[in-house]
């Protein structure tokens, strides 16, 4: 559930999964491509990458869906840029929100259990198998792991920023989003600080997600600026 809604556009590809309308925005792939670039040196690898990626964010925000559908909303699934978001036009309980939140990531960890009890199960013919299987396994892997990880850090709109502002506001109801976004600034700032400390000691830090949580935290900072009610 990271980002913010997008308008459709011509060139959007449009399905349904499971009864969900999905839109898939011509961005997705690109920016997908980028995620994945150093996966392989193979066209076609990349190419199997950006598909895992696909998958991937689509079971997230599935996981999301279905949560949704559970409380008798409706919801429609956006891939879009560097991820994508579940329209929801449901407000259940403070629990019930904090549970559609923590579906997505539930749905990533979910799948890749399932891949980790294959490849136990049947180690011989999945390392028999073509190239692009082992491409797209590892990339599923790896996405659903780290990024599932990723979207319980409790930065907005990142998932476990939605649940941060919903656990703060059941004891601080009043300055509740001040609070989460003061948190969620401060853990970009950690983020940030962490990636660079590794560049600059192996050479080989994440620039990518220092970058994302540098973003991140200047538009929450903005956010911050912009509320009423806050001060630094």
């Amino acid at each position: 559930m990271f980002g913010q809604q997008i308008a459709p556009t011509d060139y959007d590809l449009r399905f349904r999964c499971f009864g969900f309308p999905v839109r898939v925005h011509p961005m997705f792939w690109l920016t997908s491509a980028i995620v994945i670039w150093n996966v392989s040196d193979r066209l076609d690898h990349k190419l199997v990458g950006v598909l895992a990626v696909f998958i991937s964010i689509l079971i997230h925000e599935l996981g999301h869906a279905f949560a949704i559908r559970h409380y008798g909303g409706r919801s429609e699934i956006v891939l879009q840029f560097f991820g994508g978001y579940a329209t929801c036009n449901v407000n259940p309980s403070r629990m019930g929100n904090i549970i559609i939140a923590a579906a997505g990531p539930a749905a990533g960890f979910l799948l890749w259990g399932v891949l980790r009890l294959l490849i136990r199960q049947f180690p011989l013919q999945i390392a028999s198998s073509h190239d692009y299987v082992l491409t797209l396994l590892d990339v599923l892997l790896w996405a659903n792991w780290s990024w599932s990880l990723l979207n319980l850090i409790p930065v907005w709109p990142l998932d476990g920023g939605r649940i941060a502002h919903l656990v703060i506001g059941r004891f601080r109801a009043f300055d509740s989003w001040e609070l989460a976004l003061k948190l969620s600034i401060a853990v970009c700032a950690g983020m940030v600080a962490w990636c660079a400390f590794e560049f600059a000691q192996r050479g080989d830090g994440d620039r990518f997600l220092m970058i994302m949580f540098a973003i991140l935290g200047f538009q929450n900072f903005q956010l911050l600026q912009a509320s009423t009610h806050s001060r630094w």
